[in-house]
Formats: structure tokens, sequence, C-alpha cells
């Protein structure tokens, strides 16, 4: 339980990454809920938007844009009132931010692993997140009123709530968050913290080098007495959807087929590296969502399958160790060796292990030289205290041998440091640093001074989130 306005209430803590969703209520040392940030989207032919059932779909965008020779532009909406009648025109944007497109289209958001996972023939996947800062807003919109009224079926207007955000966010995102959260869910506080000073924080540790790798990128951000050393943040578009996509080339180049699970009727068994003997489904879909399914069963390979070598990658020792078996939906199994080496090594020797990369990906470094690089872009006198706080989080690092490979890579660089790594063996505390370390600064007593009151947002406005959460 946090405090706020002298009571006891329970605030909710939010982070929305670009893979996973976490939400649930501060003082808790797990999420109520995680579920996956990619939402499904269908647009709706123009007759299923006429009448009363269409309008009060909670998942359909309900916004009637007047065409050209009506009485609105483009960057207006008109509603309806109780009796109606027209009310007057509202700008798009007032109260709820829009996304980028100049009308928003008519259609149905699916949230949630069942409703994604669930085929139809016309859905499109996407995630409202790319590089770590929100793009589509009124995905971003379905996202929180799945995570608060369906998963966590709180009041919005009796909780406070505090989110993570990238630490390279920027100013007008947070402003536009601040609006989102007081103008349209009415709550009655309000808090943004950088996720890496969470991260540092649920460690138990006021200054690190907070390294998280998950799924569209891998970042290293210096946090020194709780804040962001910003002049040393490094990161680069290397993360978990890069590995699957390797992990897809290596099965093409063997003629294999991923064939996700919605489109096998029947499989039988077949011997170690036999075509499947497979019956499949005639299901249409769309490419997104047919990559995302893929990418789910790739995915489970890696988590199953790949290791990170304890030290510099040997293809004569390697060949050493003993292979491990997958089997693909289709029933297509395989014993895999040196190769399920190899896609984490991409982490480490990007240059040498990624194949046919593409122009930016040609430029990216190793993890260990990205850790180095970060922590000498700070002060001299502030290097020791990093090196010696190294902190892992995201599920990329989760790797079998991914802490003991960064370690000696770290100490094979040549500098005067000790390096100490803090990686948390539970799977949970790896993948959710963030929003534990929300949980844990909202449940506190002395925060309830620096969340920021309906009053002040009424007072000053939403620039008054750069003021007060720095």
């Amino acid at each position: 339980m946090g405090t706020y306005g002298g009571d006891e209430v329970a605030a909710l803590v939010l982070s929305v990454g670009h893979t996973w969703t976490q939400a649930g209520y501060a003082g808790e040392d797990t999420p109520k809920s995680i579920f996956p940030t990619s939402v499904g989207w269908v647009d709706l032919p123009a007759e299923a938007d006429q009448g009363d059932d269409a309008d009060n779909s909670e998942d359909t965008q309900m916004q009637d844009v007047t065409q050209a020779g009506g009485a609105a532009s483009d960057n207006h909406i008109s509603k309806k009132d109780a009796d109606g009648g027209d009310v007057p025109l509202q700008p798009v944007g007032a109260g709820v931010v829009p996304s980028k497109k100049k009308i928003t289209k008519r259609g149905k958001y699916y949230v949630g692993d069942g409703e994604i996972s669930c085929w139809r023939p016309d859905m499109e996947i996407k995630s409202p997140m790319k590089d770590g800062l929100i793009e589509d807003w009124d995905a971003l919109e379905q996202i929180w009123d799945h995570a608060f009224l369906k998963r966590l079926r709180c009041d919005p207007t009796e909780h406070p709530l505090i989110i993570t955000e990238s630490a390279w966010n920027t100013r007008e995102i947070r402003e536009k968050l601040t609006e989102l959260a007081f103008e349209k869910y009415n709550f009655p506080a309000f808090f943004v913290a950088k996720d890496a000073v969470m991260t540092a924080f649920a460690a138990g540790r006021p200054h690190a080098l907070v390294v998280d790798s998950g799924g569209d990128m891998t970042s290293v951000v210096p946090v020194y007495d709780g804040y962001v050393l910003r002049k040393g943040i490094m990161r680069q578009a290397l993360g978990g959807d890069v590995l699957s996509d390797q992990v897809l080339q290596q099965f093409k180049a063997n003629d294999v087929e991923v064939t996700p699970q919605y489109l096998i009727a029947k499989k039988s068994p077949v011997v170690v590296g036999q075509k499947p003997n497979v019956v499949l489904r005639d299901r249409p879909a769309t490419p997104s969502f047919h990559k995302m399914m893929q990418m789910r069963v790739l995915h489970d390979f890696k988590e199953s399958v790949c290791q990170v070598a304890e030290s510099t990658y040997n293809e004569q020792n390697i060949n050493t160790r003993p292979q491990k078996p997958f089997e693909l939906p289709d029933g297509y199994n395989f014993n895999f060796g040196a190769d399920r080496f190899k896609v984490p090594e991409i982490m480490f020797n990007p240059k040498e292990f990624l194949k046919n990369p593409t122009p930016e990906q040609e430029n990216f470094v190793g993890l260990p030289k990205l850790i180095f690089n970060s922590a000498q872009s700070c002060d001299i006198d502030f290097r020791p205290t990093l090196f010696g706080n190294v902190v892992l989080t995201g599920g990329n690092t989760l790797f079998p041998g991914f802490g003991d490979r960064l370690h000696w890579e770290l100490n094979s660089i040549p500098h005067s440091y000790k390096v100490k790594l803090h990686a948390p063996g539970n799977t949970v505390e790896r993948k959710c640093g963030s929003w534990l370390g929300g949980s844990i600064m909202a449940s506190l007593g002395t925060f309830h001074q620096l969340w920021i009151s309906r009053k002040e947002y009424d007072e000053t406005g939403s620039s008054i989130v750069n003021k007060k959460c720095v």
C-alpha cells in the first residue's frame, strides 16, 4: 500500500515494453497481469459501423468523420449527445491523444494473449512502441483500457498511477502521457519513472550500469544517485526479434519451413531430420499475424535450446557439447548442436555471426563493447562505481551462460576497474525489473510528496511532468 492524500491506497504500476505489458499494484512482488503489448486490428466494413451496436463496442473506434463538403475538417470529429443531437465539434486530441493518422480508421482492436492469438483472416498485428517510444496512441489507449478495466478490474479514479518510460523518452511524449492519465482516465495522481532507475532501485542500488536487452533493442543506461546520466546512454536495435529472425533464416537455409500452430490440422510422428507429415488448414492470414505466430515458435526454440558459450566462441569446443532436441509444431524435429550456440553469440559478436545484415545492423557492436563505451562516456570518478554495479534485466539476458560470458568478456577488455554483475536468478525479477522497482517505490510512505496531483495538473498543465518527474 502507498500513501496518498493521507490515506493508504493501492497505487497502480504499469510498464509497457515493446514485447510485454506488466500491470499490478504497488507493494506486490510480481505484476498481477502480464500480456503482449502487440494488439490486433481488424478494419470493419462501412455497414458494420452503422447503428448502436457498432458504436457501443468497447474495442471499436467510433469517430464519425465529416467528409469534404460537410461542416467539419479532417481534424475534427462529430459526436452525438444523449438525445441524439449534435454537440459542438471538438478537435481530435482534446483529452485523448490521437495517433499520427489524420483520420482514425473504423475497426476493432483485440488486446491480450488469447485475443491476438486467435486466427482472424483480416487481423493485422502491430505494436504501439518503436525504439522504446510510443508511436501509436490509439493502440496504447486500448492497452491501458485492457490493463485497468479487464485485467486489474479497478476504477482508475480511485488509484494513483505510476508508469515507467525509457531513459531517452521525449518531453512531448511525457506530456501526452500526463494528459491521457488525467483527461481520459481521471487518475487522482500520476508519476512517470525512468525504467533504468526503477531497475536499479529493484536491485537495491542507487548507482548502476543497467543493461536491458529486450525484444526490439538492447540499451545500457548509467544511473548515479537515482538519476540517469544521459550522455552515457548507449542503445542499438539488437534484441530478441533480431535473434528470432536469424533462427528463421537458419531454418530456411536448411529447407525447413516454420509452420505456426494455427495452420496445423493434423500431424503424424516422423523420425529425426525427416520432412514433416502434416495436414494444413486453409487459413489465409495477414503477413503480420503469420509473422507473430512464427516468432512465438522461434521464441520457444530460443528458450528451450539456445545457450551462450561461457568464454570466446570456439567451434571445436562447442561441437563436443551435448545436442538438444526440438520439435516444431508440424512435427519436424532435430537435434541441435553448434547452431544453438551461434544464435545468442550474435549479442557478443554481431559482425561475425549476424547473417545477411541490413545497413543499420552492420554498425552493431558487441554487448561488452556497448557497456564499456557507456561507462567511458561518464565522468571518470563515476566509472569504478558503475563497473562495480552492472545490473542485467530483460528476457534476452536469460540465456543459460549469459551472465558468466558477459563477466568474462568485460574482464577481457583492458581497464583497471573491478567488474561485478548483479543478475537476479528469478525469471520474473529479471523480466520485470523496472515494474518491480516502481512497485517498491510507489509503496514507500515518503513517496506521496512526489506524486503529480490533479490540482497541480489543473494549475500548471501537462508540462509539470518535466519538473516533478526527472
